[in-house]
C-alpha cells in the first residue's frame, strides 16, 4: 500500500463521530455526503485487505445512512436537515457498492426517477443571449422544484447506472442535459456554459462528474465534448492539488482510460498539503477514491 493512503485512512477513520458517521469538518455534525463519500473511500481500498475494524466501520457509516432514509426513498443533507435531498445518489452508490440495504436502494432510486428538474421555455434568442443552455431538457436540481444543474444530474446518473438503470428514459435525458452544458472550448462549469454572452470557463470538479456520467452510457458513439474535457484535464491537472477537484476529474480521466501516469504524484502531493486540516474529510475521501482500485462509478475502463 502506498504510504500515503495508508495514512489517509488512519485519518479518515479518526474523523467519525461516536454514532460512526463523519461530518463536513471534524466540530460538525455528521451528514450524508461526507459520509458515503468516506465509507467509499475506504472501501475503494479493500484489495489491500484492510483489517476488521475498517470493514466495520464502512459497515456502519452504510447503516447510519439508511436510518435516515425517508418513506418516500430519499434522504436529507443531515439529521437535522431532512431537504434537500440530493445526496439520494450518495446513498445510492454505497448501498450499491456494498451490496447492501437492496430495499433501501430501491425506494431511493424510485424517488430518484421520479424527480425532474423544472423546464423554462423561454424564446431561444433570450436563451443563447443571456443563459447559453437548453432550458428546455430535463436533469436533476439541486432543490427540489427547480432548474436543472449539471452536478446533481451528474450524481443522478452515476446512481442510476450502478443500479442497472443506465438506459431508461429519465437517465437517457440526463445525458442530453450533460452534453447541452459541455463549454466549446472543452470541459464543463458548475451549470451554465455563458452568461450574457461571455463563455464561462471550465472546472475540473464538474469536469470530472460530467466525464463520469457520460461513461454510463460509452457503449454508445463516443460524444464529441468527452476529447476536449479530456485535453483540458491532462493541461490543468498537473497545477491542481485542491483535492476535491483533482481527485473528481482524475476519476473522469480513469473513466475514460485516460489517467496519466504522473496522477499518482498529484494525489500523493495533494494529500501531503492538505492533511490535518479541520474540513478534510470530503477531500481525503475523494482522493482515496481517485487512488483506488476501481473508479466507483465505472463497470468498466472506457476507450
Amino acid at each position: 500500500m502506498n504510504d500515503w493512503t495508508g495514512s489517509a485512512q488512519t485519518e479518515l477513520l479518526r474523523l467519525r463521530d461516536r454514532t460512526g458517521a463523519w461530518g463536513y469538518r471534524n466540530d460538525r455534525s455528521p451528514s450524508v455526503e461526507p459520509t458515503a463519500l468516506a465509507c467509499l473511500g475506504l472501501w475503494s481500498c479493500r484489495s489491500h485487505s484492510p483489517p476488521e475494524a475498517r470493514r466495520g466501520a464502512i459497515q456502519r457509516g452504510a447503516d447510519w445512512l439508511q436510518t435516515l432514509q425517508k418513506s418516500d426513498g430519499s434522504l436529507g443533507i443531515a439529521p437535522a436537515l431532512p431537504s434537500p435531498c440530493w445526496t439520494t445518489p450518495h446513498a445510492i452508490l454505497l448501498w450499491n457498492a456494498l451490496e447492501v440495504h437492496a430495499p433501501a436502494r430501491r425506494r431511493a432510486a424510485a424517488w430518484l426517477l421520479e424527480q425532474k428538474g423544472n423546464p423554462i421555455a423561454i424564446d431561444a434568442a433570450y436563451i443563447g443571449s443571456v443563459v447559453g443552455h437548453d432550458m428546455t431538457l430535463v436533469g436533476w436540481p439541486w432543490i427540489e422544484g427547480t432548474h436543472s444543474w449539471l452536478e446533481p444530474t451528474a450524481m443522478a446518473i452515476l446512481a442510476l447506472d450502478r443500479e442497472g438503470l443506465a438506459y431508461h428514459p429519465r437517465v437517457t435525458e440526463g445525458i442530453r442535459v450533460v452534453l447541452n452544458r459541455a463549454l466549446s472550448q472543452g470541459g464543463w462549469n458548475y451549470g451554465n456554459t455563458s452568461v450574457f454572452g461571455r463563455q464561462l470557463r471550465p472546472q475540473p470538479g464538474p469536469t470530472g462528474l460530467a466525464l463520469l456520467a457520460l461513461a454510463a452510457q460509452a457503449s454508445k458513439l463516443r460524444p464529441r465534448s468527452v476529447d476536449p474535457a479530456i485535453a483540458y484535464l491532462l493541461r490543468t491537472l498537473p497545477d491542481i492539488r485542491a483535492p476535491i477537484s483533482l481527485a473528481w476529474g482524475v476519476l473522469g480521466l480513469r473513466a475514460w482510460n485516460a489517467t496519466p501516469a504522473a496522477a499518482a504524484d498529484w494525489l500523493s502531493e495533494s494529500y501531503t498539503q492538505y492533511t490535518g486540516r479541520p474540513d478534510v474529510t470530503a477531500g481525503l475521501s475523494l482522493l482515496l477514491l481517485a487512488h483506488g482500485d476501481d473508479p466507483f462509478v465505472s463497470r468498466e475502463p472506457r476507450s
